[in-house]
């Protein structure tokens, strides 16, 4: 059986968002106990008290205070942050035809060590490439796009491999998209990065977040905040 305070440390140590506003004092602690009573009674298997839960939110509070000048990145440590602006994107309807056209289109652009993302879901396809390749992907593909943007940016977050197995380590970033109030387009990602398409204005700003937020460890030209760029 364990204790009131422990069942509030594993439920607040797994939600990101939770940790986050409760480190650094957003919640009102009565209204916080009353919302996480439930979860609190499900993993101690007896009836508690709100009271009693207000007075363990506010001793953990007291006990795991952020340290001063910290940053608070749910424990996140990147390796790298990059950004690659003057993109465009193009979503298609998805069809055989199509999807071949563009897995061909995909390894020409890498063949010249271009940029080129391509992804698929069950009813689309969207392929995103350097800017300046535009014309030559309208050309090469006639279908009418459902959607179309040539101001598009990439913002690269790179990890350790042992954050792969944490809960929560891709809700944290996205967390501080959320928080700047920044549209995602689209969203990427492999084994230890992840990827997000913004508009081109906003890559600095989400560029800087990450920066601020996140402890970095990278090569200096990696970490180092990026000039705007316009897309050609």
């Amino acid at each position: 059986m364990i204790t009131i305070t422990e069942a509030l440390g594993q439920i607040l140590r797994g939600n990101a968002f939770l940790e986050f506003g409760f480190r650094h004092d957003l919640f009102n602690l009565t209204k916080l106990a009353r919302f996480l009573r439930p979860q609190v009674e499900a993993r101690t298997a007896k009836e508690t008290q709100e009271t009693a839960l207000t007075m363990a939110l506010s001793r953990l509070r007291r006990a795991n205070p952020p340290p001063p000048g910290t940053r608070t990145g749910h424990d996140l440590t990147l390796e790298s942050v990059t950004v690659h602006s003057g993109l465009a994107l193009r979503t298609f309807s998805r069809s055989p035809a199509l999807q071949s056209r563009l897995a061909k289109i995909h390894g020409q652009v890498h063949e010249k060590n271009g940029f080129c993302d391509l992804s698929l879901g069950m009813r689309e396809v969207t392929i995103i490439l350097d800017a300046r390749l535009r014309d030559w992907l309208d050309e090469a593909v006639p279908q009418k796009p459902v959607y179309r943007n040539d101001e598009v940016a990439a913002v690269t977050a790179r990890f350790p491999e042992r954050h792969i197995a944490v809960p929560g380590i891709l809700y944290a970033l996205m967390q501080r998209v959320t928080l700047q109030n920044i549209n995602i387009i689209e969203i990427t990602s492999t084994y230890t990065e992840i990827s997000f398409f913004v508009e081109q204005g906003d890559a600095r700003l989400l560029f800087d977040t990450f920066f601020e937020s996140f402890s970095l460890q990278s090569e200096p030209e990696k970490t180092h905040r990026p000039l705007a760029r316009k897309c050609e």
